[in-house]
Parts: C-alpha cells; sequence; structure tokens
C-alpha cells in the first residue's frame, strides 16, 4: 500500500502546484504613433492558461486606458483595435508579474499601393556575376540590364567570394560528381565545374550595398521594431529626410549562405 500512497501524494502536490496561480493586475494605455492617448479602443486582455483564456474585454477611457485583473499559468497578452488605427496584439508576458503597458496604433493615414516582394514567398536573388557592382531594380525586382529587367538601378550590390575547397564527404570525388550530375540533369542543365564548386564547396565571402546617385543611402530603422512587435504597420508613416549612409554596408557570408542576424532589422532607404 505504501507505493501507492505516495504516488497519490506526489499527483496531489503536482496539482496544486499546476493550478495555484495568483491573480495578477494589468494596465494598458492605449497610443497612437505620436504618444497620443487614444480613447474608445476595443481592447482585451487574455490571461493564457493550458486550458483556455480567461478573457478581459473593454474600451479604453478618455485618457487611453484601461486595468484588468486576472490569472494564467502561461502567460498574458494584450489587443487592441479602433476604426482608422492599425490593430495590435502584445504576448508573452509574464504571469507571474503585475503589467503597466504602453501599446502604440498607428493610425491609418494615407494607404497607397507599395510594392512588395518577399524572399520568404519561394522567390530568389542569385548575383549574375561575382566582383563587381550590379543594379537592383525595387520596382522590377530584378538586375538591371543586361542581368536582368530592371531599368534604374535604385541600389547597387556587389558578391566577393572566395573557395576554401570542398567540404567533407564519405563520397569520392567521382562519387560526388556523379550525384551532382544527375541532380542538373532533371532540370536539364549542363555541369560544370563551376557549378560544382558552388554546390559542394565551403566558401568565404562577403556581400556590400551601395547607392549609384549622391544623396542616396540607408539608415537602420531603429522605431520600427515596436511597430514590428505589435502592429501591421511595421514603420513610421513618413521616412527621415537626413541621417542616411552612403558609404557601402558589408554583410558576412558563410559557407555561401548570408549570415543571419539575431533580430530582424529594418532599413529606409532613399533612392
Amino acid at each position: 500500500m505504501r507505493p501507492a500512497l505516495l504516488l497519490l501524494s506526489c499527483c496531489a502536490v503536482l496539482f496544486v502546484g499546476y493550478q495555484g496561480v495568483g491573480s495578477h493586475s494589468v494596465k494598458m494605455r492605449v497610443v497612437d504613433e505620436t504618444g497620443t492617448s487614444v480613447p474608445g479602443a476595443d481592447v482585451e486582455v487574455l490571461f493564457v492558461n493550458y486550458g483556455g483564456s480567461d478573457v478581459r474585454k473593454g474600451r479604453t477611457g478618455g485618457d487611453g486606458q484601461y486595468t484588468a485583473r486576472g490569472s494564467a499559468n502561461h502567460s498574458v497578452m494584450l489587443r487592441a483595435e479602433k476604426a482608422g488605427y492599425y490593430p495590435a496584439q502584445v504576448d508573452n508576458f509574464s504571469r507571474d508579474a503585475d503589467h503597466d503597458v504602453e501599446v502604440v496604433m498607428p493610425r491609418i493615414v494615407n494607404p497607397i499601393p507599395l510594392y512588395v516582394w518577399s524572399g520568404s514567398s519561394g522567390n530568389s536573388v542569385i548575383f549574375p556575376i561575382h566582383n563587381q557592382w550590379v543594379g537592383f531594380d525595387f520596382e522590377a525586382a530584378d538586375w538591371v540590364a543586361p542581368h536582368g529587367k530592371g531599368r534604374t538601378a535604385d541600389f547597387l550590390m556587389r558578391f566577393r567570394n572566395e573557395f576554401k575547397g570542398l567540404r567533407p564527404s564519405d563520397m569520392t570525388l567521382e562519387e560526388r560528381i556523379q550525384a551532382h550530375k544527375r541532380l542538373l540533369a532533371f532540370s536539364k542543365e549542363e555541369w560544370t565545374e563551376d557549378k560544382f564548386r558552388i554546390r559542394a564547396g565551403k566558401w568565404d565571402g562577403y556581400m556590400e550595398i551601395s547607392f549609384p546617385n549622391s544623396g542616396d543611402g540607408m539608415m537602420e530603422e531603429k522605431h520600427s521594431v515596436q511597430y514590428h512587435a505589435v502592429s501591421p504597420m511595421r514603420v513610421p508613416h513618413l521616412a527621415p529626410e537626413e541621417g542616411y549612409e552612403s558609404s557601402p554596408k558589408r554583410y558576412e557570408v558563410r559557407h555561401g549562405r548570408p549570415a543571419r542576424e539575431k533580430e530582424t532589422m529594418f532599413f529606409s532607404a532613399r533612392v
């Protein structure tokens, strides 16, 4: 009987620890991108639990504030929306503390169609030539002629790379070459030594970005992080008029692939 009693005792401790969550206050102040309070915004405070969410709904007062109290055993999430503003969401707040949060809902000022191109949608940019500056056209999303369909070079890119030998493999060199030829046969491509070195080699190099015209340049968008975190509006309405750097930007490349940064970076470019 003792093992059974011990098992029941452990289960009771775990159950109490899982359910024993204290109540906490969450105060949110909704503002627009200028810091002005947004009254009358519909808001939700979600006290997220493993079995569901305890939701508190309400509307901000004249000072843009709303306060709720509840308990969660996972995390806390905030949402806000109002006509004329981009909706906002902030999540992953600690379940174990009170929170006083400013939520930014940028105004919808004058939406205009933009050209959007995303590498995550299966698109890719392959450098047509190495060690030379090549122009890229934002609107066409392509290299400028004669390397692509672009007409105007909005910025310049140059890729420099150095072959450091083949990556280690259990296959012999001849076996690797034959495997590569079979792979290219599917797309009816001709095998060349350069293509093989690109696929099987170790490369060290870097990519540079520059601009063709005086006054053009780019700057890291410091303030866009808060927009990116809580709203579909990821950058300010107006780009800055000053502060752009025209000197070439260098990005390291490891084994033929651009090194990833820990966090996403946004840039404004004047072209």
